[in-house]
């Protein structure tokens, strides 16, 4: 298998760039590099921008101001039917032409002046990896979806590309087709250490495939990090409402230690004490949020007791949903809380109406500081 040697540039870099539909700007981005062999995974509602960095990426739509660069070299008008021809992109839908799955794997080898014996070869390899090898023969329009998809890819990967593009590959897919997938797509972009960028609307997509997670919201990239690191603490409310996270409680601080912070709930002043964030402690006083996830919040009877630093206080259940693993149960403390209570024997179901106890670890929250309390 062909492998580029490491680059002297980035694969892919965009300065001050700048999008705009009619009078609207629909995406800015001040600065933005992908590695050689580094996988980026874009996520965000419609409509914030991310297909459309994605068309800027591929040089399938020219910025309204800004620079877009493939290896180092520069996106000039001259040179972009040269720099597209080491980009491939699979889309949502596979795109395949009305001929054989071999015939389709060596189409973009055949454009780009491979010969023959040789573009089948490597079609034929690739296809392998996929395993849909033994559909070489098919027609493509006789294919599955999620055989069209692998097809799809072993296309991409076939021509060797400096620059890999993914524009929701597998959204159109059943669930178990799309399971199966995902970490065939990590395996593959490891081996062939090919830097690409992937939109996807699925968090655990974005999480399982990227080195680096963006999250773009409003035309801006909003966040952009380690996944875990982005998951686990969200830059601001709106991020971290995209991310799902069920309690963002508007707080104050009102005192910090070297390793904890306490934090009081507006309005009605309860305090959580909570693990210190890394970097600058924040002072006392400023407004903020902190985000807890359900899974983070626990739920006991009442007076029921929690272990030494959590932070406890009296609540009632106000509403109670069955899921596959337990309970999703919202409580009235004053404020409202959604927790998960997984039912594993040690605790009976909870019921609407029930006077219970909630608890929250030291490490449970994540606080986000420059949050208007209100």
């Amino acid at each position: 298998m062909a492998t580029h040697p490491p680059l002297p540039h980035p694969a892919l870099g965009l300065r001050d760039v700048v999008v705009r539909h009619g009078t609207r700007v629909a995406l800015t981005v001040p600065e933005l590099t992908v590695e050689a062999g580094e996988v980026l995974t874009l996520i965000g509602p419609n409509g914030a921008g991310k297909s459309t960095l994605l068309q800027v990426a591929a040089l399938l739509r020219r910025p309204d101001a800004g620079d877009v660069c493939i290896g180092g070299k520069r996106a000039t008008r001259r040179a972009a039917l040269t720099l597209r021809r080491r980009i491939a992109m699979v889309f949502q839908d596979p795109l395949l032409f009305d001929v054989g799955v071999l015939a389709n794997v060596t189409a973009g080898l055949r454009f780009r002046g491979i010969g023959r014996a040789e573009a089948e070869r490597r079609a034929t390899d690739w296809l392998a990896r996929f395993r849909v090898g033994h559909l070489g023969d098919r027609n493509a329009r006789s294919l599955s979806g999620g055989e069209a998809q692998r097809v799809s890819l072993a296309r991409a990967f076939a021509v060797d590309p400096e620059l890999l593009l993914l524009d929701e590959p597998f959204a159109a897919l059943d669930a178990p087709t799309r399971a199966a997938l995902v970490p065939e797509l990590a395996a593959r972009l490891r081996e062939a250490r090919t830097a690409a960028v992937i939109v996807t609307h699925d968090q655990a997509e974005a999480v399982a495939l990227g080195d680096r997670l963006g999250v773009v919201l409003g035309g801006r990239i909003a966040q952009l990090g380690p996944p875990a690191e982005v998951v686990a603490r969200p830059a601001t409310v709106e991020v971290a409402a995209f991310l799902g996270v069920e309690n963002v409680l508007p707080v104050r601080v009102v005192a910090v230690a070297r390793d904890r912070v306490r934090v009081a709930l507006e309005p009605h002043g309860q305090e959580i004490g909570i693990s210190a964030p890394s970097g600058a402690p924040p002072d006392p006083g400023p407004p903020a949020a902190l985000a807890i996830r359900a899974a983070r919040v626990e739920v006991r009877p009442r007076d029921a007791p929690f272990p030494d630093g959590w932070s406890a206080f009296p609540g009632v259940v106000t509403d109670v949903v069955w899921t596959p693993v337990g309970q999703r149960v919202a409580i009235d403390c004053g404020l409202r809380l959604l927790a998960s209570a997984v039912q594993d024997g040690t605790e009976g179901p909870f019921a609407a109406g029930q006077a219970v106890c909630v608890g929250i670890a030291p490490d449970a929250g994540h606080l986000i500081l420059g949050t208007p309390a209100d």
